[in-house]
């Protein structure tokens, strides 16, 4: 088991947010173990890329055989070859659930120059019925860094807002930044209204632009570090209690082991999302065994079983 950790210094308040510019080329993973969990052959590096992307397409269902019934949207790209493998109503419009908190984790790290920056929560409630919160209070002092991981790790709906009143003041204010960016990327099928990608009608987007915006994400080594952990431990400063230590785990069932990686597949990083409205959702950055990078994504399917058995079989049949 990988374990992440993180610690809380009330001496290293420093600057704040601010434009970052990231060059390219960008630094890639380095092949260790520390960042392979689910790798199945010798490590190599991951090539990442910027300005190649693949195109939009219409449906490209032949190499797979997945049942499409079960779901509402499948893609398979190939980023080497900027090519579409398989796509299945890829600019179909759907709720994306906690996929949403990829563009918020690079919103927040294209502002924020120091990671190590503690910021103090501010009202976060969140009163969605069954919404996973970590459950901050108002006064609780956390860095960026650990934030980012409990939003993209835990996946914690009151984080992901917590990251955005920091950003911008207002999540208003940061959903007019995610469309701004999510525009400029290209991914035009999207409207997003909250940071968190909690139930509403006005907040959607689609698998295609969900690729776009993930590819973005993993230009940056700490989004490539964080979408890799299965445990990660770390300190904050409670208002009510003063310095409390947690662990959280991922959301991520391959991390866990919960179901079978793809064969001869290495799952790099990835998020998942899941609510009434969206059914479950994962985006995944993939390696196959002749060292070829993929992004796949599904959306909408019926159950977890589903989820993951769609995504396993489709890496399975895609991936060379």
């Amino acid at each position: 088991m990988i374990l992440r950790t993180g610690s809380l210094l009330l001496a290293g308040m420093l600057a704040g947010c601010g434009t970052v510019e990231v060059p390219i080329p960008y630094g890639t993973l380095d092949g260790s173990t520390d960042y392979a969990l689910t790798s199945t052959v010798e490590q190599a590096q991951v090539p990442l890329f910027a300005e190649k992307l693949c195109a939009a397409v219409a449906d490209v269902t032949e190499n797979s055989t997945i049942d499409t019934e079960t779901l509402k949207a499948a893609c398979v790209y190939d980023i080497d070859g900027c090519e579409v493998v398989y796509s299945y109503q890829a600019n179909e419009r759907l709720n994306p659930a906690s996929l949403t908190k990829v563009l918020t984790a690079l919103l927040v790290l294209e502002n924020c120059q120091n990671l190590d920056e503690i910021i103090t929560i501010g009202d976060v409630t969140i009163r969605e019925d069954g919404a996973q919160n970590f459950g901050f209070k108002e006064g609780d002092r956390i860095t960026i860094r650990d934030l980012l991981y409990v939003t993209l790790v835990y996946s914690a709906n009151d984080g992901a807002l917590a990251l955005a009143q920091h950003v911008a003041g207002t999540q208003e204010d940061f959903a007019e930044m995610m469309n701004a960016r999510a525009a400029d990327l290209g991914a035009t099928h999207s409207h997003f209204v909250n940071p968190h990608g909690l139930t509403n009608e006005e907040h959607y987007t689609c698998a295609y632009d969900l690729y776009l915006i993930f590819n973005q994400a993993m230009q940056y080594p700490e989004f490539q570090k964080i979408v890799n952990t299965d445990k990660y431990s770390f300190s904050y400063i409670s208002a009510a209690n003063g310095e409390v230590t947690k662990e959280i785990s991922t959301t991520n069932q391959y991390f866990l082991k919960g179901y079978d990686s793809p064969e001869n597949i290495t799952v790099v990083g990835g998020k998942t999302g899941s609510t009434a409205a969206a059914g479950k959702c994962i985006i995944l950055y993939l390696r196959s065994m002749a060292g070829h990078p993929y992004i796949a994504v599904v959306m909408g399917a019926d159950s977890y079983d589903t989820l993951y058995h769609s995504m396993t079989q489709l890496c399975n049949e895609t991936m060379d």
